[in-house]
């Protein structure tokens, strides 16, 4: 913390491959929920903002653990095998695995009946069927719930969300799992996915968003946890979340 106001500079990693936490060439106005979120305690410290996209959560503990970047900002979700190399702040958003499931997989609404595949709201809520496949970024909490959950189907795990994006829309999966944000954000990027996808976003199990800074830099810790209680407090944090996932506004 001494070290940030002495170089009156604070860098912050972000997530290059997750929007729109992090946008690149965003549209004005329309950076990204964690570097919106980054300037304003940028300001809140009174130092300027240096902006470091990196992509996985080796690479954002590493770093912070050289001191190359302070923390990070990245739509970052913790568990206790990350916690043994980053000290996370409280939770500023919350998710929860979810996922778009191919319409046609699922049961046929009974004719003359009021229910319809809307009963079909949570990932956990699939465990009803028979022969459902999933893909999913591999080694992420995600992942990790995939293989709890739904251990004796077929998972198939990607390098990137865009990857197993792809396997959902060429029919080789049945469901793409991903956290509930990253469900919405892609809704607003292809809306026409609802077409043939029913998105699945109930809660399943709580995913926390936090970020991450060095391990066991306490004071460092206590100056973001208050800092974030207060952009609760007042309504900030609730009023960027509706900007990016509950708008396409920040759509190019």
């Amino acid at each position: 913390m001494d070290q940030i106001l002495a170089k009156k500079e604070i860098v912050v990693g972000v997530n290059r491959v997750y929007e729109p936490f992090y946008i690149q060439d965003p549209l004005d106005g329309f950076p990204g929920f964690d570097v919106e979120l980054a300037k304003l305690y940028a300001e809140y410290l009174g130092v300027a903002l240096k902006l470091k996209p990196l992509k996985t959560f080796r690479q954002f503990s590493d770093e912070i653990a050289a001191g190359s970047i302070d923390i990070a900002l990245a739509g970052m979700s913790t568990d206790l095998s990350r916690g043994k190399t980053v000290s996370f702040s409280d939770p500023y958003l919350l998710a929860t695995p979810a996922g778009l499931v191919f319409k046609k997989s699922l049961p046929p609404e009974p004719e003359g009946s009021i229910v319809t595949t809307r009963s079909f709201k949570s990932l956990d809520d699939l465990s009803v069927l028979n022969g459902v496949s999933f893909s999913v970024r591999s080694n992420t909490t995600n992942h990790n719930y995939l293989l709890r959950k739904f251990g004796k189907n077929k998972i198939y795990s990607y390098l990137s969300d865009s990857i197993a994006i792809d396997a959902l829309i060429k029919n080789d999966v049945t469901c793409y799992v991903a956290d509930s944000l990253y469900i919405l954000a892609l809704l607003q990027k292809q809306p026409s996915l609802r077409a043939s996808y029913l998105p699945l976003i109930n809660p399943v199990m709580d995913d926390y968003i936090s970020a991450a800074m060095p391990l066991n830099d306490l004071v460092f810790v206590d100056n973001f946890n208050f800092f974030i209680k207060e952009l609760k407090r007042t309504g900030v944090v609730e009023g960027i979340r509706s900007k990016y996932f509950l708008s396409k506004d920040w759509v190019k």
